[in-house]
């Protein structure tokens, strides 16, 4: 595979990674803490549910964070490959 093809290999799994992200944003579930106040919550254990549905919901978060930044170094080494095609066009010609 040549550096062109890699680099748009490398650009089309970084949007995969942003639509997932975004996706995972997306979901319901990141949505569950608007409709979980205090009066939602009955028992002993409402904390510990509000608690668990925040850490849960930062996590997808950091999930999504972490897709863009694997996404964002897909993209530079797309640049990198790009560069690399640039130059030996360049010594070839």
């Amino acid at each position: 595979m040549n550096a062109t093809a890699r680099a748009n290999q490398l650009r089309q799994r970084a949007r995969h990674l942003r639509q997932l992200a975004d996706a995972i944003e997306a979901a319901p579930v990141m949505r569950l803490d608007r409709y979980g106040d205090v009066d939602t919550w009955c028992g002993t254990r409402a904390d510990l549910c509000r608690a668990t549905l925040a850490t849960n919901q930062h996590q997808l978060h950091a999930a999504a964070d972490d897709l863009r930044w694997h996404a964002y170094r897909f993209e530079q080494q797309a640049q990198e490959l790009d560069a690399i095609a640039r130059s030996q066009i360049g010594l070839a010609g």
